[in-house]
């Protein structure tokens, strides 16, 4: 009688593990950066809108342009989460408003994934000059390099005098 309950117990256990490691792998979506609203972007009118009236209906950019502060970008990013991968991106969207000198809109472009593009880094290395050393060397490396005196100021040998000294 009681091995047949700690087996059930066992049983109970086990399936409860397994279901529970079974949803921690699964897939998850989360929206990064401005949560875009369709409704929202096509309102946005060339020729119509201005900074305060855009700034009033889409909210604050993303960011603006690094050199010229006159195009705003709102971008949004709907990505799958997976534990232990890199989330990987679903759905992208950067809505582009420029302005004119005057603040009054003159484009709105609405781009998405596949106007995205793959940046790689450069992966050459800067030469330096010396030596490798692993790192045994660089720990142990540093043994015997140096005297063994004292520290100025410790035991033997004279001590700074000062000018009436």
């Amino acid at each position: 009688m009681r091995k047949r309950h700690l087996s059930s117990i066992l049983k109970v256990g086990l399936i409860g593990a397994a279901a529970l490691s079974v949803s921690a792998c699964g897939n998850g979506r989360a929206v990064r950066g401005y949560v875009f609203d369709k409704e929202l972007a096509n309102a946005i009118q060339p020729g119509v809108d201005n900074r305060l009236s855009v700034e009033s209906t889409l909210g604050t950019p993303t960011m603006t342009a690094s050199f010229d502060p006159s195009t705003w970008y709102y971008v949004s990013t709907t990505v799958r989460v997976r534990p232990v991968f890199w989330p990987d991106a679903k759905e992208h969207r950067v809505l582009v408003v420029a302005f004119n000198d005057q603040g009054v809109v003159s484009s709105v472009d609405n781009l998405g994934l596949d106007d995205m593009r793959q940046v790689d880094s450069v992966s050459d290395k800067t030469l330096t000059r010396g030596r490798k050393s692993n790192l045994f060397e660089q720990i142990f490396g540093a043994i015997g390099r140096f005297g063994g005196g004292a520290p100025p100021g410790q035991g033997g040998g004279q001590a700074p005098r000062g000018p009436n000294g």
